[in-house]
């Protein structure tokens, strides 16, 4: 469809974010369904000033990503009530003038889990990373009762989500990446990387060493450039079950498109067009 005067603007933004795969997928669904709309990356400098752009441009719609996620939530003018209990918003929708922020994030792991047939009930689960993704993903999983324990570098940002997750669910630990070693990670079912450690252009660095690796630990890293990170290749060595990051990124756009829409997404039409763009 060629783009004309009542072609809706929806766009993804972020920092870097110029190497998303986002528009491929949404516009590709647009086009299936035959919506009106295109689907653009941008790289603004502040938050502030994002969402001021949608608003003056009439951008019907958002993706967030990196690093934008947590600062949104207090610039919407109105935070759906799971994205104000995660503190994190990825998707934005604009009702005639007025920005109201969703989370995605959190469900869009569930699904990928479910996909992979992985049981994530009560498990104990590793979580490295403490950005808005990392807090989507520890939120939902803790209210499906795993027991969450969350890895940085940093001990400050560490330990703040870690407060806030106290506020909603108990099992919520800590550690910091300079402590892990094989035997504090042995005891995990599953472990997250939700840190850009491994994204292209730096695709020969981990999160965490092989020996920290165990199986049958299922190992997950929501990068999707490259498909398959250090730690995913280190991971299928150990023989251990991996999930690559495409899957998520496929689920929470999904999710986002529907509520853009009101229509449900073309799923295949979404994967096709992902999964050639990754090749």
């Amino acid at each position: 469809m060629k783009p004309d005067a009542n072609t809706a603007v929806y766009c993804i933004i972020g920092n870097p974010v110029r190497h998303s795969l986002s528009p491929v997928m949404h516009n590709a669904a647009f086009e299936h369904l035959h919506i009106n709309a295109v689907y653009v990356a941008f790289q603004p400098q502040s938050t502030q000033k994002a969402i001021e752009a949608i608003k003056t441009l009439g951008i019907q719609g958002s993706s967030v990503t990196i690093p934008f996620k947590v600062e949104l939530v207090s610039l919407c003018d109105e935070v759906d009530n799971l994205a104000l209990e995660i503190g994190s918003v990825n998707t934005l929708i604009n009702i005639n003038g007025k920005v109201k922020g969703y989370n995605t994030d959190g469900n869009g792991l569930i699904k990928t889990l479910e996909h992979h047939a992985v049981d994530y009930v009560n498990k104990n689960v590793l979580i490295i990373g403490n950005g808005g993704s990392a807090r989507a993903i520890a939120y939902t999983l803790a209210h499906h009762n795993a027991h969450i324990t969350i890895c940085g570098r940093n001990e400050t940002n560490v330990m703040h989500l870690v407060h806030d997750l106290h506020h909603h669910c108990t099992s919520v630990n800590s550690c910091l990446l300079h402590d892990l070693h094989p035997d504090t990670t042995l005891p995990f079912d599953i472990i997250i990387n939700t840190t850009p450690v491994g994204m292209s252009p730096h695709v020969d660095t981990s999160p965490i060493n092989e020996d920290c690796i165990h199986q049958p630990q299922i190992i997950v890293d929501i990068i999707y450039s490259p498909r398959e990170t250090m730690l995913i290749k280190k991971a299928r060595n150990k023989g251990c079950k991996t999930i690559t990051g495409e899957y998520m990124l496929l689920y929470q756009a999904c999710m986002q498109f529907e509520l853009w829409t009101g229509k449900p997404a073309p799923f295949e039409i979404m994967y096709n067009a992902l999964t050639q763009a990754l090749q």
